[in-house]
């Protein structure tokens, strides 16, 4: 019997080796570290695994046990539970065993809806404590029914929940929060204590930063006395900027600072107007004078850091080509002609120093690149681009003219679409957790946003460079010289002296994104290209120079 928890996966060849022995798969769930009767984790794989045996023949050598730890049933996002689908998927059973429905979901909609992706997949599910069957209507009928039972449970407890934190918030207790640095949370009395040794490290950054020095020069002063990071084994300059900027250490902690609305039919985490935070006293750091004065140094260090300036074009579209990670005009360097500007991968201006060694930790080493230059040579691009127009377009055509092609483009648009969907609606139901109170804090909930909005942002950026192409290959000739007139009224103006905003806007309309290599060459993605066509310029003959430390 095989048994994967944690997130652990099979690889490919395990996966190849394992199709046509494995029979089922058995899914358990628990939703916090405190289970009782046949909820732990271990009374559920016993129980399944034996009605495995019992009913079905199933011995434990053709059955795979997915465990999952402190999820909620109304996560539909749930690591273990989407890695049924994809063995499914790759041919690795034919059954999928559940102690109970509620371990599957408690929550109607989600039951209904991974129910119907079993099936639809050609497979049985199967729980050892109700019995479903697929073709019946008075059983789908009790399932469907139970569902509803378990999610109205559900909202009761929550309701009690929110009962309960309001009460513990009106006598002064702080119902469950992430830790803030330098206190401990009471658990016995529901509030945030004084962590003598946290304190004192936090009052040595305040000194620190009220002497002059900068949040970088405190992360690094505090790595190599080895105190340990609030996470993991680093000090990032950011953390100490968080940390410091914090209203907390005052003595006062706000409860309630955002709620969950509807907005056009969609939920939303919106700030709370400050008069309606809830006060909760705790143990006081530093007085209002003190934090206002700390206040003014990080702004003042703030302003003579090196933010990213907005006169370049380039903005929100540059690439770093060593990571991938976004690159901004942040890096400047004093000649005797002037203050000159550099692209800088983003990652490498994330300070960070290691507890075990104090040494700063660059994250990306990717060489700088001069604004003036890479902006002057884009633009000359852009400028050639709309100067033949023609030649352009038939360029586009000849790609996307094969049918076969199309409807490969079709296809992938319309499976896109549905994933969006998917998303969409994940998205929506972390932040019904939020508002039920199963996902306790605004961070957590920022957490398990960003992954999923992340992959909404890449998914509609294939959507529109898809749809963009079929649009084109629906065009006949008199939509072509529409198009080809467009790019001519585009001609007309970038011939005019135009503001940096301008270009950014045209610009923006033929390129999604421009790589800065380390090689001394550019690389210019196209909007227009399905398959991500890469016009390459080579650097070197238009002397781009670069500079691999910045300052």
């Amino acid at each position: 019997m095989i048994v994967l928890k944690d997130m652990q996966k099979l690889n490919a060849t395990q996966i190849t080796a394992l199709i046509g022995k494995i029979r089922a798969i058995v899914y358990t769930r628990v939703s916090s570290d405190i289970q009782i009767d046949n909820y732990s984790l271990e009374s559920q794989i016993d129980i399944c695994v034996k009605d495995a045996k019992d009913k079905f023949d199933i011995s434990e050598d053709e059955i795979i046990v997915l465990r999952e730890e402190a999820e909620s049933g109304d996560n539909p996002n749930r690591p273990m539970l989407n890695y049924i689908l994809f063995l499914l998927q790759k041919g690795l059973g034919t059954k999928v065993i559940f102690l109970h429905p509620d371990r599957l979901s408690r929550h109607l909609h989600l039951q209904q809806q991974i129910t119907h992706q079993i099936w639809e997949l050609g497979c049985d599910l199967h729980f050892v404590e109700f019995d479903l069957q697929k073709g019946n209507a008075e059983s789908m009928l009790n399932y469907n029914i139970q569902g509803s039972i378990a999610q109205y449970n559900k909202a009761k407890i929550l309701a009690n929940t929110k009962r309960g934190r309001r009460t513990m918030v009106f006598n002064n207790k702080i119902p469950g929060m992430n830790r803030i640095y330098g206190y401990t949370y009471d658990k016995d009395l529901n509030t945030l204590v004084e962590n003598e040794y946290e304190k004192e490290r936090y009052l040595t950054m305040v000194n620190m930063i009220l002497e002059g020095s900068t949040g970088s020069e405190v992360a690094a002063y505090l790595a190599k006395k080895k105190y340990p990071a609030p996470k993991g084994d680093k000090w990032y300059q950011a953390t100490i900027s968080r940390i410091l900027r914090n209203e907390s250490y005052m003595g006062t902690y706000y409860y309630g600072k955002t709620e969950v609305v509807r907005i056009n039919g969609k939920k939303k985490q919106v700030p709370k107007p400050r008069d309606q935070w809830q006060k909760i006293t705790i143990p006081a750091y530093v007085d209002e004078v003190t934090f206002g004065r700390l206040q003014k140094c990080l702004d003042g260090n703030i302003k003579n850091g090196g933010r990213p300036s907005e006169d370049y074009l380039l903005k929100g579209i540059a690439r770093c080509g060593r990571c991938g990670a976004a690159a901004s005009s942040g890096i400047t360097t004093r000649t005797q002609n002037g203050l000159l500007k550099y692209y800088s991968c983003t990652r490498k201006t994330k300070k960070s120093y290691s507890v075990e060694t104090g040494e700063s930790n660059k994250l990306c080493l990717g060489e700088n690149w001069r604004v003036d230059m890479v902006d002057s040579l884009i633009w000359s691009e852009v400028v050639k681009l709309i100067d033949n127009p023609k030649t352009l377009i038939d360029k586009m055509l000849e790609r996307i003219s094969d049918v076969s092609k199309v409807r490969d483009m079709e296809r992938n648009r319309d499976e896109i679409i549905k994933l969006i969907k998917e998303k969409e609606s994940s998205k929506a139901r972390y932040i019904d957790l939020y508002a039920d109170g199963i996902i306790k804090s605004k961070d957590e909930l920022s957490i398990k946003l960003e992954p999923v909005e992340n992959e909404i942002d890449e998914l509609n950026k294939e959507l529109g460079a898809i749809n963009d192409n079929l649009k084109i290959s629906q065009s006949d000739d008199d939509n072509i010289q529409v198009a080809v007139s467009m790019l001519n009224k585009y001609r007309k103006i970038v011939k005019d002296s135009l503001s940096i905003e301008d270009k950014r806007r045209i610009m923006k309309l033929f390129i999604e994104k421009v790589i800065l290599n380390d090689n001394k060459r550019l690389e210019i993605v196209y909007k227009f290209s399905t398959f991500k066509e890469i016009e390459s310029i080579n650097s070197s003959s238009n002397s781009i120079n670069h500079q691999v430390h910045g300052r």
